[in-house]
């Protein structure tokens, strides 16, 4: 079942099932009732084991359709929040070795030449793109 946020606030709860579920589930349920039916008319009549067996199908067919609901996984509408990564990128100048780290900015990759050297205006390639490093907790 979902809950459907609005912004008057949380609706009621749905099942997740499409028109096709619903369709067999309702075509099995017609056929159940209709052979309880005739169960219960044949049960009395001159062919009672005709009748255990129509009673049988039809409370399968119940249980069947009980089933299908009990196994019908909710849907949530509300996605799970989800974390920012700190990216960095690594820039490295092959001429002096001078190593800097910044913010990873959108159409970085990896030996790309990207900017001037501070220390000696070469060309800085990058060399890394990593995920910034959580500080361990201590226990």
């Amino acid at each position: 079942m979902t809950t459907r946020m609005t912004d008057a606030g949380p609706q009621t709860p749905m099942m997740s099932l499409s028109w096709v579920s619903l369709a067999v589930v309702v075509v099995i349920g017609i056929f159940s009732l209709l052979f309880l039916w005739l169960g219960f008319q044949s049960f009395g009549g001159e062919n009672p084991d005709q009748g255990n067996l129509y009673i049988v199908v039809g409370t399968a067919g119940l249980a069947a359709i009980g089933y299908m609901f009990f196994r019908t996984k909710a849907i949530s509408s509300q996605k799970p929040p989800v974390e920012k990564a700190e990216v960095v990128t690594i820039l490295e100048c092959p001429s002096c070795d001078l190593k800097r780290v910044r913010d990873f900015q959108r159409g970085d990759y990896v030996y790309k030449s990207d900017e001037s050297c501070t220390r000696c205006e070469g060309t800085m390639t990058i060399t890394g793109i990593h995920r910034k490093a959580e500080p361990k907790k201590k226990r």
